[in-house]
């Protein structure tokens, strides 16, 4: 029995490089090439939040229509979402190492074209296709960096390695908002050019630190790439994607929105026809066969469902009900990553010496307590009543540790679970399921705050004569990211009608968006009942390779 099934067995372990991939992993400064590849993926992780934060510079910047930002912000996400089954792939056959550069290369001159985006007519197409590129540059660097770690890694270092990475990269995130509240002042270009240096020093560190990989996938050739494949899962993960980030603007109900939808199902059933005919498909969708792998992948989308949305909301929650600054709203999110990043280690170190079964039990109870725990502390918001933070605090932090808990380890569980699948095709199958979770939560979670924000909107607001339309004229400003936008509107009116809306505009707020985590904290019961249903930790290894067996065919 090889090494990979014994650790199959138990759940804990890690998957072998494939064969003539490793070389001398152990010898090599692993610390320095995980910095390299950390500070790669950050700028992705960091450009996520702070474009976002600087939609409405960006607009005034250009002289744009706000639908034309909304496109400028989307259009990274669509990019990434639609190239990381080919660039996955592609990363198997040219070398994780010149896949991990060509990535670097392209996120910082996608940064550079976007930094120096003309104020003329063709504004809005010259901004779109800089972030496409931006958005293939990350397409290129997250399975190349996942590929890098489990080639190089030492084996028994593997999960504390992609718990670094996981851990650090996205706590980048909340430095997006923090750090674009200082930089937005100067200028909206410095938030894209603050990714040119970091672009230059993740270029010198993969360079000069990773060793020169070659081409692990098999033997298989460029020719041999399948292109029809490619252009399915791209076509497909558009037509998903779009309706859920446009579908709370234009209604759900619209014909574009259901008709996309449907194409969109169309698209994937086909493509998993398509590929399970393949004798080198894009993606090995039947690694979908081996129940460890599937749970693993259900609890990395559910985890995303929350992990996107969760810092949209923390956000507007401590703009717009707490009265905080950009920056300090922006302290929320910090919080949340201080919970993820330490506990992600921990996390790590269990699942490196009992498995993943144990991993989503203590995630999910985290996971309710600090997700509930926020709800209860958000809704304590009331007209004119100051609010104190520290329990707050403390249960964003927990909540943070919860999702930080598993979300390395669910990531390595499905490479280890995927033996006839390469790194790079296991990482863009994860990524896609987070690029979906994260659309999918945005689209769910905005609906349910929008509907309570309304209604709440409209009880408390109706004596003042405003309309229900008008209360969810309201509701949407702040759905779109608007915090501040109640208040401008209300300028014109006496001081002490002002602070009485906007008291009932803050509570109302708070209690939609404790309603939405309340719904957050659901996840956990889901990581809870994916333990129940993962096979425990001492399956025979017949059991496991009959799991590995499932993957080929």
């Amino acid at each position: 029995m090889s090494i990979n099934q014994t650790s199959q067995a138990n759940g804990a372990g890690y998957a072998a490089a494939p064969a003539g991939a490793q070389i001398s992993g152990n010898k090599r400064n692993m610390a320095l090439i995980l910095l390299g590849l950390i500070v790669a993926v950050s700028m992705s992780s960091i450009d996520q939040t702070i474009v976002s934060l600087s939609y409405s510079a960006i607009q005034s910047g250009l002289g744009l229509e706000s639908s034309g930002v909304t496109w400028i912000v989307n259009a990274y996400l669509l990019a990434a979402a639609a190239f990381f089954p080919l660039a996955g792939r592609l990363s198997d056959v040219i070398g994780y190492k010149r896949m991990m550069l060509i990535g670097i290369l392209a996120f910082g001159v996608g940064s550079l074209l976007c930094g120096l985006g003309p104020h003329t007519g063709i504004a809005l197409t010259w901004m779109i296709a800089s972030r496409v590129v931006q958005g293939i540059g990350l397409a290129c660097m997250f399975p190349a960096a996942v590929g890098i770690i489990f080639t190089y890694s030492p084996v028994d270092k593997r999960a504390k390695s992609m718990a670094l990475f996981f851990a650090i990269t996205g706590a980048m995130t909340s430095i997006g908002p923090i750090a674009g509240s200082y930089l937005i002042a100067f200028s909206w270009r410095y938030v894209f050019f603050i990714n040119i240096p970091l672009a230059l020093a993740a270029l010198l560190l993969t360079a000069w630190l990773t060793p020169q990989d070659r081409a692990v996938a098999g033997g298989v050739r460029q020719g041999h790439l399948d292109w029809p494949g490619a252009l399915l899962a791209a076509l497909a993960m558009v037509a998903l994607i779009v309706p859920l980030q446009q579908g709370a603007s234009v209604g759900w109900t619209d014909p574009r929105i259901i008709g996309s939808l449907i194409i969109s199902l169309g698209l994937i059933v086909t493509f998993v026809m398509v590929e399970l005919q393949r004798s080198h498909p894009i993606m090995k969708v039947g690694v979908f066969r081996n129940l460890r792998f599937s749970l693993s992948a259900l609890a990395s989308l559910i985890a995303s469902v929350v992990f996107i949305p969760v810092m949209f909301f923390l956000s507007v929650y401590g703009q717009l009900s707490l009265g905080l600054s950009v920056a300090n709203a922006s302290l929320l999110i910090l919080y949340f990553f201080i919970g993820f990043m330490i506990a992600a280690q921990l996390g790590a170190k269990r699942f490196g010496r009992r498995g993943i079964r144990g991993v989503f039990i203590v995630s999910g109870v985290l996971t309710i307590i600090g997700f509930s725990g926020i709800a209860n502390a958000a809704t304590a918001v009331r007209s004119g009543v100051p609010v104190s933070t520290g329990n707050l605090n403390v249960m964003i932090g927990l909540a943070g540790a919860g999702v930080g808990y598993m979300f390395s380890p669910a990531a390595t569980d499905m490479v280890n679970r995927a033996l006839d699948a390469s790194y790079g095709e296991v990482t863009a199958i994860s990524q896609l399921l987070k690029n979906f979770g994260g659309a999918l939560g945005m689209a769910l979670l905005s609906a349910v705050s929008s509907s309570v924000f309304t209604e709440k909107l409209y009880s408390g607001l109706h004596p003042y004569g405003v309309s229900r339309e008008a209360a969810q004229t309201i509701a949407d400003s702040v759905g779109s990211g608007s915090a501040s936008h109640s208040s401008s509107q209300l300028s014109e009116l006496p001081q002490q009608i002002q602070t009485g809306i906007m008291n009932i505009i803050r509570s109302s707020y708070a209690t939609a968006v404790g309603r939405v985590f309340m719904v957050m904290a659901c996840a956990g019961v889901l990581f809870i009942v994916i333990a129940l249903l993962y096979p425990r930790e001492n399956a025979t290894a017949r059991d496991a390779t009959a799991d590995a067996m499932g993957t080929r065919g």
